[in-house]
């Protein structure tokens, strides 16, 4: 990047990337047309919408009313978070000490309805099962969402079933919906950002 250790240092960590002006002007851009593309050509090709547009979630607030009455909370999920990677480095005792249990954030106005604390144990619900999680409170989110992070497994639980090393406990896909219908018609992904749950604390 052109910048010294020292240059790193005095400007508090910080270093400008360097300007790739007219980077993609002698190739192109990886597209049919060679160009930016709003609608895609690709898209187009293969018999799909060529323009994006917004498809209500199968499982929503809007959609399913009546499975909201039960599950009023839209649970999000996939959200990276450090110091692991994916579901990778759990059993590396080092990081595991940076960050030893599964966190889900929940505005602090609904953990307080709710009865929750920070730290808390607690229950993540859905129509498919529930895992259990601590909580974080994080006044930066929505008082209608519930973050959960994704990948948990305890490596220092037994490897055989049927504790799979605690797959079930706080693995958070236990409560995605995975249903064939529901994942995205292109690329075929999960709703990974639009169930509906309920949390609870866990009893002691």
């Amino acid at each position: 990047m052109g910048v010294t250790f020292q240059e790193l240092l005095e400007n508090g960590g910080f270093a400008a990337w360097p300007k790739q002006e007219k980077k993609y002007e002698p190739g192109g851009f990886g597209t049919p047309t060679g160009r930016v593309e709003l609608c895609s050509e690709i898209l187009r090709k293969l018999g799909y919408d060529p323009l994006p547009g917004f498809r209500e979630p199968q499982e929503s607030l809007y959609s399913r009313p009546d499975l909201a009455r039960k599950y009023p909370l839209i649970l999000i999920t996939g959200g990276r978070h450090y110091p692991f990677y994916y579901s990778e480095h759990r059993q590396v005792p080092s990081l595991r000490r940076l960050h030893r249990d599964p966190i889900t954030q929940l505005h602090p106005d609904t953990a307080s309805e709710l009865g929750i604390a920070d730290r808390d144990w607690i229950w993540i619900e859905s129509p498919r099962g529930r895992v259990k999680q601590r909580c974080r409170l994080f006044d930066g989110i929505d008082p209608r969402v519930v973050h959960a992070q994704h990948g948990w497994w305890y490596p220092e639980m037994p490897g055989e079933e049927p504790w799979l090393h605690g797959v079930w406990e706080s693995n958070i896909n236990v409560v995605v919906d995975d249903e064939p219908d529901h994942c995205n018609a292109i690329s075929g992904g999960w709703p990974l950002r639009a169930g509906l749950c309920r949390v609870y604390k866990v009893a002691d």
